[in-house]
């Protein structure tokens, strides 16, 4: 069973009529989401109160299937250079020269999720910390004691969150949320939407300066 906490979220934003809902749709091991981290923050402080925000996981490589090669590395490195340049976000490459690794992103979208049914006023500082802690440490998100310090420095019980991550109801669940991404038509992160009136309208994809993304949601909100 699906814990209905973590279903529909996308949809239960569009049948709020009385406030504008921003949908962040990403993934915590996407770089370009990485990027736009501190630009996604500025956006809300400058909104305030005049929206609601929901994030919603979009499992960029869910499953991994990537094999750990020069050439695949490579690859990483090159976008992760490109990002940092655009954004200033800080990276270490050391992950990069492991003798393997599995990209599979899905369990740190499965850990958001967990976190949305504990406490979902914490969801984007929580995304972000993996963030850090995955392209700064270079510590893997796979494994459920990578989030025990999170946890500890959000209030969040850990033992509760271990439970849920580990759990099968929370991986249909992230699954769920991977599917709801898709029937919004989003392919590529980081992709933000408006839900105004019924309409969803998307305002942003990939990366974007948080000035250009405040005029842009305003200008949605003001139709």
């Amino acid at each position: 069973m699906i814990p209905s906490i973590i279903l529909s979220i996308a949809l239960a934003a569009a049948t709020n009529s009385d406030k504008p809902t921003v949908i962040y749709v990403g993934d915590p091991m996407c770089s370009w989401c990485y990027g736009i981290g501190e630009e996604l923050t500025s956006a809300q402080e400058q909104l305030g109160t005049e929206v609601d925000w929901q994030l919603l996981t979009g499992g960029l490589r869910a499953g991994g299937g990537d094999e750990w090669t020069s050439e695949f590395t490579s690859f990483l490195k090159h976008h992760w250079q490109e990002v940092s340049a655009a954004s200033g976000q800080p990276f270490s490459y050391e992950l990069l020269s492991a003798n393997n690794f599995l990209y599979d992103t899905e369990p740190s979208c499965r850990a958001v999720v967990v976190v949305q049914s504990m406490d979902n006023t914490k969801e984007f500082v929580f995304f972000k910390e993996v963030q850090k802690k995955f392209y700064v440490d270079n510590e893997d998100p796979k494994r459920v004691e990578f989030y025990e310090s999170i946890c500890s420095d959000l209030e969040l019980d850990y033992e509760v969150f271990a439970q849920r991550w580990g759990s099968e109801a929370y991986r249909l669940g992230t699954e769920q949320q991977f599917a709801e991404a898709r029937s919004l038509g989003v392919s590529s992160f980081p992709t933000i939407l408006v839900s105004h009136k019924g309409k969803y309208s998307v305002v942003s994809r990939g990366f974007t300066k948080s000035e250009v993304l405040v005029d842009r949601i305003r200008a949605v909100v003001a139709d």
